[in-house]
């Protein structure tokens, strides 16, 4: 028989239950505890803060800082709920301007742990310290000590056992922590900071250091001499800071870091923000790498949304994403997109540092060491100096020699093509290897998307339509569409119930194929699930009908018509990826043939 449920008296709970219910949504592990405590050092006006940790913080989490500090009598309030100096009523959370404003950190921890305090105002020739264990208060007391706050945080959930049990390892804690430090850090130019963990120090940037010199002390010199400032104004909104050249972008976003009035966030619409203004340059499944400040009124956004105030809402998103993307996207196209040779000389190294270690080793003769080397000794690359006829029509690129406005790169030969795919030229410093079709593929598309703009794409129209059987349904998702996509050159109409009639595709199509591209276009509206008139998608058409519209890999080029290529790429501002985002060109320095050569 089942038992029926009885229900009990309503009763109020508990301080310390109701704070160990609130430390539930804002303090997760002790990165939630550092986030917390920087950021009220923060709001107290700190310009140096010191961060110590030990095993990952989970033992010791200690913040201290040189802000303006608590006064004694106010330093209890500091650890009781919902007692804050930055909000006094509703208004105020219409325009907040400080990182911390619940009032909930510092009682959600204290009900969690064995939490020290200690703060002494500048003017103050003493102190005040206090203890909490377990949300019990010890009282105040004097004590000296250097004016501004430390706070430390001992045994993180040591009375909530099942809490401690979910916490990760040591490194994983400890490297989550330090990304709060770093990116706290990468917001609040002017503040020093300085992390440790067991003793060791782990991290610290100078008051004095810019943007970029924080990104040089935290992911190196190669990322931050790299990188592509970022600067547009719409009103009282402002966005500055870096973007990455598309060989930095990750498979995660522990390099994409926005703040917004001094405050990171992890936020989807700033991340599609991005996403937007790297389309066609970065490859799927990559992130790219950016450190961007917004600032702006207060009022304008909505800070009040998430327990760990990680996400934002902005009053007017459409119009903010707007200004975001157009600032953000001739930056992206400013970056030097070419994959620099080093890399490729470090792989290289690496792949055969791999092989040395399972190949056998012989006894060095005429100059080699193992038989990888034998083997790629005896192995020599083909490459084969461009002809100096003009390729028959049939094989000549579609439009490829048209003429281009005059330059400052005279595109002096010989030109090198290889494996009838890749052309090799000459330069100052140098020389670069450029992918023939990835290269004209993103001129074709540049082409044919200003056309589309202009309403102006040339179609060629067929005396007989070629008809493509598609089934029923996919027909019927065809016909919706019909008016848009005769917008970028595929004419199309019903011939059956599940016949297509293709009447026209873009005169640029250097091989048409009407079957293909008709499969194409289903497979696009399949994918996308939005209207081909949309702009994403209308874009992915036009990138299927450039791909079809270019010299493909194995095509054989003459001088002139590499020339003509090369000529065009110059007069380009988009020349760096093919609409896919892959590269177009791989470029060799001298010293990168100096390295790979032993002369360095």
């Amino acid at each position: 028989m089942e038992s029926t449920p009885t229900r009990g008296r309503i009763n109020v709970l508990p301080e310390l239950v109701k704070n160990q219910i609130a430390a539930g949504e804002v303090i997760e592990r002790p990165a939630s505890v550092v986030k917390e405590l920087v950021e009220n050092a923060l709001d107290a006006g700190a310009t140096r803060i010191q961060v110590d940790l030990e095993e990952g913080g989970v033992k010791l989490i200690r913040v201290t800082d040189d802000g303006c500090g608590i006064e004694p009598a106010e330093l209890p309030l500091a650890f009781a709920a919902h007692a804050t100096s930055k909000l006094s009523n509703v208004s105020d959370l219409d325009h907040i301007a400080t990182l911390g404003f619940r009032g909930e950190a510092l009682a959600s921890i204290a009900s969690v742990a064995r939490v020290r305090a200690f703060s002494r105002r500048h003017e103050a020739t003493l102190g005040a310290q206090m203890e909490i264990e377990g949300g019990r208060a010890s009282e105040v007391r004097e004590a000296g000590g250097a004016s501004g706050t430390a706070i430390e945080v001992r045994d993180l959930f040591y009375n909530t056992p099942a809490r401690r049990r979910f916490l990760k390892t040591t490194a994983t804690e400890l490297g989550r922590a330090l990304d709060v430090i770093q990116r706290l850090a990468l917001a609040q130019i002017g503040v020093g900071f300085v992390a440790t963990h067991d003793g060791r120090r782990l991290f610290d940037v100078e008051p004095s250091m810019d943007l970029r010199a924080r990104v040089r002390r935290t992911f190196g010199a190669e990322l931050a001499d790299a990188l592509v400032p970022v600067s547009g104004a719409d009103g009282d909104t402002r966005l500055e800071g870096f973007v990455a050249p598309v060989r930095f972008a990750r498979g995660d976003t522990t390099r994409q870091m926005w703040f917004l009035n001094g405050r990171p966030l992890r936020d989807k619409i700033l991340a599609r923000v991005l996403r937007d203004a790297h389309r066609g340059f970065v490859v799927d499944g990559k992130q790219p790498t950016a450190f961007l400040s917004l600032s702006m009124d207060p009022a304008k956004v909505d800070v009040n949304v998430h327990p760990a105030k990680a996400e934002v809402r902005f009053r007017d998103e459409r119009r903010m994403f707007g200004f975001l993307v157009a600032t953000l996207r001739p930056a992206v196209q400013s970056t030097d997109m070419a994959t620099p040779g080093e890399r490729m000389l470090s792989f290289a190294q690496r792949r055969d540092d791999a092989a040395s270690t399972l190949t056998p080793q012989l006894p060095r003769q005429h100059g080699f060491a193992d038989t990888g080397a034998l083997a790629r000794a005896e192995r020599p690359m083909f490459v084969r100096e461009a002809p100096a006829y003009v390729a028959p029509p049939s094989a000549a690129p579609a439009r490829l020699d048209e003429p281009a406005r005059p330059r400052e790169d005279a595109l002096r030969g010989p030109f090198l093509q290889v494996a009838r795919t890749y052309i090799v030229r000459a330069l100052p410093d140098g020389f670069e290897v450029l992918d023939q079709h990835a290269l004209h593929e993103r001129l074709t598309f540049e082409q044919l998307r200003e056309e589309f703009e202009r309403g102006a794409i040339e179609v060629q129209h067929r005396l007989t339509p070629e008809l493509v059987e598609v089934g029923a349904a996919h027909a019927r998702l065809l016909e919706d569409h019909f008016e848009a996509l005769a917008k970028v050159g595929v004419v199309l109409g019903r011939f059956g119930e599940g016949v297509i009639a293709v009447h026209g595709l873009p005169a640029r199509l250097r091989r048409p194929d009407a079957e293909s591209l008709v499969r194409d276009v289903i497979a696009t509206i399949e994918a996308s699930g939005a209207a081909p008139d949309s702009g994403v998608l209308m874009e992915e058409v036009l990138h299927r009908a450039a791909c079809r519209s270019s010299v493909m890999a194995g095509d054989e080029l003459s001088e002139i018509e590499i020339r003509a290529l090369l000529a065009r790429a110059a007069d380009s501002p988009h020349d760096q990826t093919c609409p896919h985002a892959r590269p177009t060109r791989v470029r060799f320095t001298l010293a990168d043939l100096e390295k790979a050569f032993h002369r360095r």
